[in-house]
Parts: C-alpha cells; structure tokens; sequence
C-alpha cells in the first residue's frame, strides 16, 4: 500500500472542473443561448420481452434506457444580451406521439439545436438518461448527432445538466425536490403518473407534464447561471416576461395558467414591495367566523 496520491484521479477530477468552468457563458458581458429540453417516453415491452428470453435468468427485469422510446417532447430557447435585464424568449415547441413518431421528433429537435451551434443545451438529468435515450433514437432511425449530443463527455461545455450541478457531491434528487424547496412550481401530474399517462394515449397532460418539466428547468437554469455569474438579468421581470410569453404560445396548458401565471406575477410583486416580505404558510388555514374575529382584534387591541 503506498501514501502517494492517485496523479491520474486529481488529472481527471482538474480537466472535468476545466470543462465545466469553460462551458459558454461564464462571462456575464458575453451574449449566451440556452435551449432547455426534456423528453417523456413509452417503453418497447415487445423487444425488452425478447431480450430477457434470450438473456433467462440473467436478463435485467427492469425497463431500462434502452427500451425508452421518446414519446413527447419539448424545449424551450432563452437569449441572454449583455445589457439587457430580461432575456429574449421564444415560443416552446411541444410534441408527441399524438401527431408525430419518434424519428421526427428527435429530428425537429435536431434541427433547432444545429441552428444554434453555440446555444448550451440544458436537461435535468439529462447525462443520467435523457442523452442517451436520444442516441439510442438516433442510433435507430439513422440521425447524425448535432454537436451539443455528440460530445461525449459527462461535463461537456456544450451542455448542462442541473441535477448535476445543483448537487455537485451531495446526493442526486428528483425535479419537483428542489423546485419545492425553492418554491418554483412544478409537475402538474406526480412523477410516477406519467407512464400510465403515455399508455393511456392521454396526450393533452402527457404535453402539459413536458412542458411543465422545461419551464421549472428553464427557471431553475436562469438562477444556476444567476448565481454563478454567467447571466446577468432581472429574476422577477425575467420570470413575468417568461409566464407572459407562455400564457400566449400555450393557452391550454393547465400548468402555464394555474401554477406558473399567478405565481410570476406574486414574484414580480414581491420584488416591488421595500423591508421584510412575510409569505403565508403553504397549508390552507381555516377562516375564523366573523365575531370570532372582532373577539380576536379586541384581544390583540
């Protein structure tokens, strides 16, 4: 056993800080696109059903990555301009197997991200499973990867995943955790919901669960890079600018409309407001009756 340090680990450890710390953006006079993406799947029992025949006792019984196929998609571009407090903010793109295959969702989000050969490519996740979920894809229907999916490297300058950087050492944690703990809305249907909303053909909330999973990300991606200083905006005109644009591209989504709207617009009031903002807890309280209340006052009086 020796004491000397593992050279090749603390080389490795170096050159992945290096690429992180290189990613676009890290100047905050510089202008950064962000195109954030996410992705809900089916699973292809029929071929995972083959595989664990042929593999017997061996095979692995859970639906893994390999099997996911795409089954809706989403993303959403922010434009930072030095100068400007609020980015610009283009129409999300949702899809799914209601109106279109795999093959040419993932090509449509092919083409946007090679439009935008300089745009970091944000995913919650995203080097856990949704990259190669979507190499997988391009690896079935003959796609050639845009280069913000080719680079191989799990802290690629092209790309970021905010699971990862959120937690960095700390343990791994779900979405709609740290967007409650920050208070940001999130997924209108629970986690676990999902894939019995894909095999049910309910696409109207399958598209509102991946959009809502882009807009809490995209929120998530504007305070990362706030605090980092690689952007440099108004979060509450930021937020308002993103739930105004949302309301108008997406007027049936549930999500857009009944947790993102009035939340915005509490924040953009809040940034108004001067001295200590006191929030009501989450929970509903019971409303005391009326002479209860004036009982109330006199004691407080």
């Amino acid at each position: 056993m020796t004491d000397e340090p593992n050279t090749d680990f603390f080389a490795k450890w170096a050159e992945d800080a290096r690429l992180f710390a290189s990613r676009p953006g890290e100047d905050n006079n510089a202008a950064l696109t962000i195109i954030v993406a996410d992705f809900e799947y089916s699973y292809d029992r029929d071929r995972h059903t083959g595989y664990r025949i042929a593999e017997g006792r061996a095979a692995e019984p859970k639906v893994r990555w390999p099997f996911h196929r795409i089954a809706a998609s989403s993303w959403l571009t922010l434009r930072f301009t030095p100068g400007k407090t609020v980015p610009e903010i283009e129409d999300p793109v949702v899809l799914s197997a209601r109106t279109m295959k795999e093959a040419h969702q993932i090509e449509r989000f092919f083409d946007a991200l090679r439009a935008e050969p300089q745009a970091l490519l944000a995913t919650w996740g995203g080097e856990a499973k949704d990259l190669s979920a979507v190499r997988t894809a391009a690896m079935m229907h003959d796609l050639v990867l845009p280069s913000q999916v080719a680079d191989l490297h799990p802290h690629s300058r092209h790309r970021l995943d905010l699971c990862q950087t959120s937690s960095v050492a700390a343990p791994s944690v779900h979405l709609p955790e740290l967007a409650a703990a920050l208070g940001i809305p999130s997924k209108p249907s629970a986690s676990k919901d999902i894939g019995a909303l894909v095999a049910g053909a309910e696409w109207a909330r399958v598209e509102d669960q991946v959009l809502a999973d882009v807009v809490t990300a995209a929120i998530l991606t504007i305070y990362q890079l706030a605090i980092l200083g690689q952007v440099t905006c108004e979060r509450a005109a930021t937020l308002m600018a993103l739930s105004d644009r949302l309301k108008h591209a997406c007027p049936n989504s549930a999500f857009c409309t009944r947790d993102l709207a009035p939340w915005a617009r509490a924040r953009h009031a809040e940034a108004g407001l001067r001295g200590t903002i006191f929030r009501a807890p989450s929970t509903t309280l019971p409303v005391a009756p009326m002479h209860q209340s004036k009982q109330i006052e006199g004691e407080l009086a």
